[in-house]
């Protein structure tokens, strides 16, 4: 019986908490990143094209970071219709995701210039 009872008790604590699937927008994509430039002082405008990879991490609860080595796109967003929005340094946007890619999509404006982010991404 003692042995029954210790065989038990060593199952019951030494068991894993089980399985979770990972999170399905987690990850890194990878992509092109369009940025458009208009310096409205100097009459100046230019369009670059940049390779660029983003990190999407889930925090629980339908929050997630977005970012890379310059920073963060997204901190704290909640996803909502497969969407988060952008709100950060100045930028107002979205990223959209998909299956197996996300699509971003940021302006930031302000008197002396408008910087346009448009990338797509996929994994």
């Amino acid at each position: 019986m003692r042995i029954v009872l210790a065989f038990c008790l060593i199952t019951l604590f030494s068991c894993d908490s089980g399985y979770q699937l990972p999170d399905q927008q987690s990850g890194r994509y990878y992509g092109g990143d369009s940025i458009f430039r208009n310096q409205f002082a100097l009459e100046l405008i230019d369009t670059v094209f940049n390779p660029i990879y983003l990190d999407v991490e889930p925090l629980g609860s339908g929050l997630y970071d977005v970012y890379n080595d310059n920073g963060y796109w997204i901190k704290d967003g909640l996803l909502t219709q497969n969407k988060i929005v952008i709100d950060i340094s100045d930028f107002e946007g979205f990223i959209q995701f998909f299956e197996d890619s996300i699509y971003l999509e940021a302006t930031a404006h302000s008197d002396l210039i408008l910087v346009s982010h448009k990338a797509y991404l996929s994994r």
